[in-house]
């Protein structure tokens, strides 16, 4: 599917059946997942999941963690264009409820069908980094606005049922994962968007970017992607002139 057609989410009921067993005995047996406060992801209502994302394993961890909450719903999961037209776990989150977006030019076809997803009391996660960024335990790349923004204009289409916005933590041992990496799993405590809808447009989507920054990282890093991944694998940063060095802050002139 080009990210020109308007996209939708689709869940396969005959992989969720084949899917399960085998998620279960990877998440047990390949790694060792910790999960943290599944208890706080919400039973019923509009949700979203709004996790950091530092690999593309993190869609089966979100599931990991779904699995122990009060109460099992199954995802749709909004991401990057890339992350879903390549590779085995492509064609397997394509049919696990991920739609992709163009995150450098946002389509009014995605957007409408976040709309309609969460309009209809689903649950939804939306990765705030835009991307991936494998980035050491308690940092979290600079976010883009457009979480607030959809979360605020959401919350208007529902009127008095509250949105909910659950930041979720992932960290992990290893920043490439292999066998034996520990992966944990913590669900913070939820951002209600109802709080913000009273403040003025600009102000109110600022605001929840703020805290919902604040609760997945304790040090914001702005390094462009390749930096990131260059540390990542043990390289030399590439020279970007102008550009925040490899710990995100920018050089004195």
């Amino acid at each position: 599917m080009s990210v020109a057609e308007v996209p939708k989410s689709y869940v396969s009921p005959w992989l969720i059946r084949f899917f399960w067993p085998i998620h279960w005995a990877v998440m047990k047996f390949h790694f060792k997942v910790r999960i943290h406060h599944a208890d706080r992801l919400p039973s019923r209502g509009p949700v979203i999941l709004a996790p950091t994302h530092r690999t593309r394993w993190d869609t089966l961890m979100l599931y990991e963690a779904i699995r122990k909450a009060p109460r099992f719903r199954m995802l749709r999961f909004l991401t990057s264009h890339n992350e879903v037209a390549r590779g085995v776990q492509g064609w397997f989150v394509r049919r696990l409820g991920a739609f992709p977006i163009n995150t450098d030019r946002p389509t009014p076809g995605a957007l409408k069908h976040c709309r309609e997803i969460l309009q209809s009391g689903h649950a939804l996660v939306i990765f705030p980094e835009g991307n991936i960024y494998r980035l050491p335990p308690g940092e979290v790349h600079t976010l883009k606005p457009g979480t607030a923004w959809l979360s605020l204009l959401v919350q208007r289409d529902l009127g008095d049922d509250p949105l909910t916005i659950v930041p979720i933590r992932l960290t992990y041992s290893d920043r490439f994962l292999a066998r034996g990496s520990t992966a944990d799993v913590e669900v913070l405590p939820p951002l209600l968007v109802p709080d913000y809808a009273g403040r003025p447009r600009k102000e109110a989507i600022a605001a929840l970017t703020a805290d919902l920054q604040a609760a997945l990282g304790d040090r914001v890093n702005d390094a462009p992607r390749p930096v990131v991944d260059a540390i990542a694998r043990g390289e030399a940063p590439p020279s970007m002139a102008g550009s925040p060095g490899p710990d995100g802050r920018h050089d004195a002139a």
